[in-house]
């Protein structure tokens, strides 16, 4: 099985279309075809918010402090990209701060 975190924020507006529902079914089907049926795709926050992937991820303990997802490569999130304004409105929609951003 592959799993890929696209979440239904990603999609909106067909900003990445891989991240849509359409998408992951059609990589699916072509997958678990092209396996000899063994294989299949997973995406299980696709129909989700990031809000909703971050409560889930609060409600078991994700160790959120050691995640981070900016754009800019560097060692620790820059605060200012568009990711990790997004991250950190996913943390406040919670009622939290994002853990990686200090």
């Amino acid at each position: 099985m592959i799993l890929y975190g696209a979440h239904a924020d990603d999609s909106a507006g067909f900003a990445y279309p891989d991240c849509s529902p359409m998408f992951n079914d059609a990589m699916n089907q072509a997958i678990f075809e092209g396996s000899g049926h063994q294989l299949k795709v997973e995406a299980p926050f696709v129909n989700m918010t990031k809000a909703e992937v971050v409560k889930m991820g609060l409600e078991l303990n994700a160790p959120y402090e050691l995640t981070w997802s900016c754009y800019e490569g560097k060692d620790v999130p820059c605060g200012k990209c568009g990711t990790c304004i997004d991250r950190a409105a996913a943390f406040a929609a919670n009622g939290v701060s994002d853990p990686a951003i200090k």
